[in-house]
């Protein structure tokens, strides 16, 4: 081997122990740029029983799961009706938490779950929006501390991962409307979006149908009953006498100048007003001249009401014969006794309908859809 052959073997040895060397130095700088940036970690190999951090592993949708999931992208079945598809990952719903509040028969339900806790101050502005809804609206919160699903209340310091919004089907305004639900429903999905997780909800078309009816039944039922004192050959009744005969009746006047028979919940059960235009006030009874009273029955919001109507057409004719009038109708006709008779008979079909619908006058379920 020659001087030259040993140069180079000499020269090779040198240039890769100094690209070695330069390898060496610029890992032990990035090691070091690594470590200050974002601290020391562990090694995941030489501890596998280590757990470094929380994840969410992606879970494939159960038919169930799939059958409630909502789009982030609006897309037309054949119904032309929106459809959500969520793109979010999927929350688990906790399998033993109670179910929430809901009255199946008069509601329908958007169910959120999400993975980050919603704060109360969040739902601020989506229940402010309920009044564009145009129907009454109940905002549900599972409360883990309470482990007790509560009213949500943004003003309150709390946080819910799982949110139930209660939407009522029909009112004396009428059924729920597809808008209305898919405006709610949408805004719903929004809010869940930005808490990484789900909103869920019925399909629509079915829920209308189902509004659609409540609403029908709520109109045969929605009775008011009339009975009116009025005067005879023109003469006027005196506001001192009328104030008299409804406060020994057990009536008090209300802000807006009418009197009210309550039961002991403080529930109206009939009321007393002017038949004409002029409303009465406690400074003015002294001075109202007026031709005709009249006595006013909700059938729908009151509770025995067969026992309720007897006592408001027995107050008439006593009303009547102190004022010196007559008992008439709405269409101004005597009120005979066969007359109250035929009322009765009315009112037992009314109540029977009512109680086969599950929905007893002045219940619950009655007082919200009468409201």
């Amino acid at each position: 081997m020659n001087s030259l052959q040993i140069s180079l073997i000499v020269l090779a040895i040198v240039v890769i122990g100094a690209i070695f060397l330069y390898n060496w130095f610029q890992e032990r700088k990035y090691r070091k740029q690594s470590i200050a940036l974002f601290g020391q970690q562990e090694d995941v190999l030489l501890h596998p029983n280590q757990v470094v951090a929380d994840r969410i592993e992606p879970v494939v949708d159960t038919p169930e799961v799939a059958s409630t999931m909502q789009p982030d992208v609006a897309v037309k079945s054949q119904h032309e009706q929106p459809v959500f598809v969520s793109a979010e990952p999927i929350v688990d719903p906790v399998a033993d938490l109670p179910p929430p509040p809901v009255d199946p028969l008069l509601e329908y339900v958007i169910s959120m779950q999400v993975v980050d806790a919603i704060p109360s101050p969040a739902f601020a502005t989506l229940i402010d929006s309920q009044r564009d809804i145009g129907k009454p609206v109940r905002w549900w919160g599972y409360a883990d501390n309470q482990e007790s699903w509560v009213e949500i209340s943004p003003w309150r310091e709390q946080a819910f991962t799982d949110v139930a919004i209660m939407v009522q089907l029909a009112d004396r305004a009428g059924p729920v409307t597809e808008s209305q639900l898919f405006n709610l429903s949408h805004d719903a999905q929004q809010l869940a979006n930005r808490f990484n997780g789900i909103a869920s909800w019925p399909e629509i078309p079915p829920v209308l149908i189902k509004a659609a009816k409540l609403d029908q039944f709520c109109v045969d039922v929605d009775v008011l009953i009339g009975l009116n004192v009025v005067s005879v050959d023109g003469a006027t009744f005196n506001g001192a006498k009328i104030a008299e005969l409804a406060l020994a009746a057990g009536m008090t006047l209300d802000n807006a100048g009418v009197y009210q028979r309550r039961n002991e919940r403080a529930e109206v059960i009939y009321a007393l007003c002017n038949h004409e235009d002029t409303p009465f006030s406690t400074d003015q009874m002294a001075t109202v001249q007026t031709h005709g009273i009249t006595l006013l029955f909700e059938v729908p919001r009151v509770e025995n009401g067969l026992a309720a109507f007897a006592e408001l057409a027995q107050l008439g004719q006593q009303l009547a014969s102190a004022l010196g009038g007559k008992l008439v109708d709405d269409n101004i006709r005597p009120l005979s006794p066969a007359g109250i008779e035929k009322i009765q008979t009315q009112l037992v079909h009314i109540y029977q309908n009512m109680e086969a619908y599950e929905i007893p006058a002045g219940g619950r379920r009655a007082l919200r859809l009468f409201n």
